[in-house]
């Protein structure tokens, strides 16, 4: 362990890479003797000095990989993290801790777009130390001057909303109106105003801000699953924000994919929760037109993403909520769930498209998704010329129409036979 120690903050030509070889080593040490190891995170995290990066390091990997500590010692672990947490409120009042806090979240990692361990715990840790802090004043600050950092990369944009999150739990109002203020700022307004602008024709300060009302979807969503049980009488309120950055922000997947994991975790909080069964919520309408239009703008001749399946499983899931769905709305948003899928090229044709992506999709995951049955498909009775339509979408091929009958079986529903349906209407 003192080998460990004496190395992780030692320079060398290989810099980052020597430092974290000896991290891993004390990373080993924790499984063995984690009494010894957290007492010397304690200690070297709370001298008033921010840490070095090797600590974060160290504190980053015991989050996001815990089964590194026996069973036992994993409570212990969190619990030490809290008390630090806690411990370290009075430095957010050091000027010279806060900004070396701040120019870390912002700069560390070996490139912008890369997520190392100690960039992970500095999110966590700074959402943890917010979420003790009791003046809301500061709260709002430093919301505020993290809110104003860079959005261009991913994983900043999942970081701060992460951070976002974990204030919420004891500070939902502060939350929520710094990322009210911050949807009213000059550059977030400027950055709604310039989506239609090309790539090619942006310039730094531009992209800085470009995926901005991506960080807010992400918020909002983090907000909803670390609030909990606080969540439910801003479900409405958080629902318009989403639908409004929706409609009015870049069409693009970053934007796509921000807003489907944001309404999962918020329809996730939702539904973990005891009282959502008597809760009306007023918003699910202008979400599921939101979903189904996600789901009409898919190109109809690929599939290299996963926003047909994502979608489907929450509308699905919100069909569950009250008020029950509107009886005329029904037929359409199933209609639109099958045309998604039905209207794609044969299987063989997908798989050769996504051979040539960089990260290909589950062809077989996402065309045949595991719709279960749920209120969306409860009432439904497909008519025969329904069955007719999606069945001439699929060419007669035989393998099409095998797939549509697994997908109706998945729902609880049955194929009539095909003779039916053309003594009905015909070749």
């Amino acid at each position: 362990m003192q080998l460990a120690l004496e190395h992780m903050t030692k320079s060398t030509e290989l810099n980052d890479i020597y430092q974290d070889a000896a991290s891993n080593v004390l990373l080993a040490v924790c499984r063995h003797s984690w009494p010894a190891v957290a007492k010397h995170l304690e200690t070297e995290l709370l001298t008033g000095v921010f840490p070095h990066r090797s600590l974060l390091y160290v504190m980053g990997v015991l989050i996001s990989q815990e089964e590194l500590l026996k069973e036992e010692d994993r409570a212990s672990w969190k619990d030490l993290l809290s008390q630090m947490a806690r411990k370290s409120v009075p430095f957010l009042n050091t000027d010279v801790w806060s900004k070396e806090l701040l120019w870390a979240i912002t700069k560390s990692g070996r490139t912008q777009q890369e997520q190392t361990p100690d960039k992970a715990f500095l999110f966590t840790y700074y959402g943890l130390i917010l979420q003790a802090e009791e003046n809301s004043t500061t709260v709002r600050t430093h919301l505020t001057t993290l809110l104003e950092t860079s959005h261009q990369w991913a994983k900043q944009r999942e970081g701060i909303a992460l951070t976002v999150g974990l204030v919420a739990v004891n500070h939902l109002d502060d939350a929520w109106a710094i990322l009210e203020q911050f949807g009213r700022s000059t550059p977030f307004k400027r950055s709604l105003q310039n989506f239609s602008l090309k790539l090619h024709g942006q310039n730094t300060e531009d992209l800085r801000w470009k995926w901005a009302s991506s960080t807010i979807l992400l918020s909002y969503g983090q907000m909803a699953a670390w609030a909990k049980n606080h969540i439910l009488p801003w479900v409405d309120n958080i629902l318009s924000r989403m639908i409004f950055y929706f409609h009015f922000s870049s069409w693009d997947e970053t934007l796509k994919q921000s807003f489907l994991t944001a309404i999962t975790m918020l329809v996730g909080a939702i539904s973990r929760n005891e009282g959502a069964h008597s809760y009306e919520f007023s918003q699910t309408s202008e979400l599921l037109e939101c979903l189904m239009t996600l789901m009409e703008k898919e190109p109809q001749d690929t599939l290299v993403t996963s926003i047909r399946q994502q979608a489907i499983h929450i509308v699905s899931s919100l069909c569950a909520l009250r008020p029950p769905m509107d009886v005329n709305r029904k037929p359409r948003l199933l209609s639109t769930c099958f045309r998604s899928i039905f209207t794609l090229p044969q299987l063989d044709d997908l798989e050769k498209q996504a051979c040539l992506l960089t990260e290909p999709p589950n062809i077989n995951i996402q065309v045949r998704p595991a719709l279960k049955p749920g209120r969306l498909w409860q009432d439904i009775r497909l008519s025969p010329l329904c069955v007719a339509e999606w069945r001439a979408n699929a060419g007669h091929s035989a393998g099409r129409v095998e797939a549509l009958g697994s997908c109706l079986k998945a729902l609880g529903l049955h194929l009539p036979p095909w003779d039916t349906v053309h003594d009905h209407f015909g070749p």
